[in-house]
């Protein structure tokens, strides 16, 4: 005889309803995780590398008004150290090229002959700009002593105007001398010395 109730059968318990309902929520959590990870992972990553990229520009814009805001200060403090060094006499004065040149050959006469040297002969080299100022020179020659050269030398770098020794040459003049007597030899030296003119005052 049998009785009243059969055993469930191991098909029969995997075709339970809530065995279906877990394995469909298991292929949803899937492919819900797959959405993610090939969509919205990425452009969470992207979101982020943009707002980091927003907050750095940011960052980057507000220094910038910053020191736009400062530049009327600044301009003005430059005019003033630029005028005072004006007044210093720094600068080569002139209103043209020529007349700076003119002033930096007498420069060199006085200061070359103060030492007990003698100029040979001074050309005028081509005004260039340099940067926010004109540069203008002359080339050299002279004779002197090797104690009256460094006098001079230092004479143009040690003077209110800035002036600049470049492409300095120095060889020696063979000069007689009697027996046993001690001559400091004569040289003769080629240079170029150059000064500065303010931009807006020579042409």
């Amino acid at each position: 005889m049998s009785s009243g109730s059969e055993p469930l059968s191991g098909n029969a318990v995997f075709s339970a309803p809530w065995v279906s309902r877990l394995a469909a929520a298991g292929i949803l959590f899937a492919a819900l995780m797959a959405i993610y990870s090939v969509l919205v992972s990425p452009l969470a990553a992207a979101y982020g590398q943009i707002n980091g990229a927003i907050a750095q520009s940011s960052g980057l814009l507000a220094r910038y008004q910053r020191v736009t805001a400062q530049y009327p200060d600044l301009k003005g403090l430059l005019d003033r150290v630029n005028a005072n060094y004006t007044a210093s006499g720094v600068y080569l004065p002139g209103d043209t090229d020529a007349l700076a040149a003119a002033r930096l050959q007498e420069i060199v006469n006085s200061k070359v002959e103060t030492n007990g040297a003698q100029v040979r002969s001074v050309q005028i080299l081509p005004a260039r700009e340099d940067g926010d100022f004109r540069r203008v020179g002359v080339r050299i020659q002279l004779s002197a002593t090797i104690a009256a050269v460094a006098r001079i030398l230092y004479a143009f770098e040690a003077g209110d105007t800035f002036l600049f020794v470049d492409n300095l040459e120095i060889s020696n003049r063979k000069r007689r001398q009697r027996t046993g007597e001690q001559v400091d030899p004569e040289l003769l030296v080629r240079l170029d010395l150059t000064g500065y003119v303010r931009p807006e005052a020579a042409k």
